[in-house]
């Protein structure tokens, strides 16, 4: 994973925070920006739980370096986790310089009013990345549905783009070049991200647990790596995937073992691609009863429970 990097000294920085619903295209958006598969994408619903930060340090019609922070989706909470990823995206959002909503061009314009009250009451440069507009057919069916956003609020500017397809990407990357402060980089101009590679590791098999069990356990999976030898020639690693309930373990395992082999061998292969190299993979599962409801084991698993509203 060859970062690019610039050849004039960096004018302007700044974080980008990237909002949207659950499956807008956030994670492709932050992929297609950055040039590499930083965030997993799957079809699931509600897979990126964590601020996913990015760094893209190259001449973008300015010399400029931004940092893309991929969000949470923005969703109606029923589990302590699903608070702790809107609470994330919330945080993103004050604290980025700009703001990208991500939305689909497919789904109407109403089912983004939760996304819209996050932003309540921050004051920054918006942006609106309307995606998947390659589904969007006749072509003419955009321009209303483009209209229709902009009546939701004022935005420096509505941007339609593919992420999937890269269409629309460059002219949005150059808008937000130009929309960053003034200063110098904010990280080496060699960075790709500050997440450890630890962080990808689990990442590359929680995405291999969603595309290997469909729709029936994704969200009740946690990663936890327990060892990462990396002093063999061949590294080991070590990993448990947590579940709730006896009967979601029988689902990951499968019969005599043939799902938890097939999770294993797509993501050492994602992992191997990840870093380049040969790796060793021991998958163990767990049950750990409502981890996705409890404090204590959200903030076990790097999960930080947001306060509640009488702590504040």
């Amino acid at each position: 994973m060859e970062p690019p990097t610039t050849a004039a000294p960096v004018t302007r920085s700044g974080y980008v925070a990237l909002l949207g619903r659950p499956n807008a295209g956030k994670s492709t958006l932050l992929n297609a920006l950055v040039g590499e598969p930083i965030s997993i994408v799957t079809p699931a619903p509600e897979t990126t739980r964590d601020r996913v930060l990015a760094v893209i340090t190259r001449p973008l019609g300015l010399p400029s370096q931004l940092v893309i922070v991929d969000t949470p989706g923005v969703h109606k909470a029923h589990r302590k986790l699903g608070e702790y990823m809107n609470a994330e995206a919330r945080s993103a959002a004050e604290s980025a310089d700009v703001v990208v909503v991500v939305v689909d061009a497919t789904e109407g314009t109403n089912r983004d009013d939760n996304v819209f009250a996050v932003l309540e009451g921050i004051d920054k440069p918006v942006f609106l990345a309307v995606n998947k507009v390659d589904r969007v057919r006749p072509r003419q069916a955009l321009l209303p549905v483009l209209e229709a956003f902009a009546k939701k609020r004022p935005f420096e500017a509505i941007v339609p783009i593919s992420a999937l397809n890269e269409d629309g990407v460059d002219r949005l990357t150059r808008l937000l070049a130009e929309a960053v402060p003034p200063g110098p980089a904010l990280f080496p101009e060699d960075t790709l991200t500050d997440r450890p590679e630890r962080f990808f590791v689990a990442e590359r098999i929680r995405e291999a647990v969603i595309a290997e069990t469909g729709a029936e356990v994704p969200y009740v999976t946690a990663i936890e790596i327990e060892s990462f030898d990396e002093r063999p020639a061949i590294p080991r690693i070590r990993a448990a995937i947590h579940v709730e309930r006896a009967g979601q373990k029988k689902i990951v395992i499968g019969a005599g073992g043939a799902r938890i082999k097939a999770v294993g061998s797509r993501a050492r292969e994602s992992i191997e691609k990840l870093l380049g190299k040969q790796v060793f993979l021991e998958l163990v599962v767990q049950v750990t009863p409502d981890w996705t409801r409890n404090a204590e084991a959200l903030q076990g698993f790097g999960y930080a429970t947001p306060p509640k509203e009488e702590d504040q």
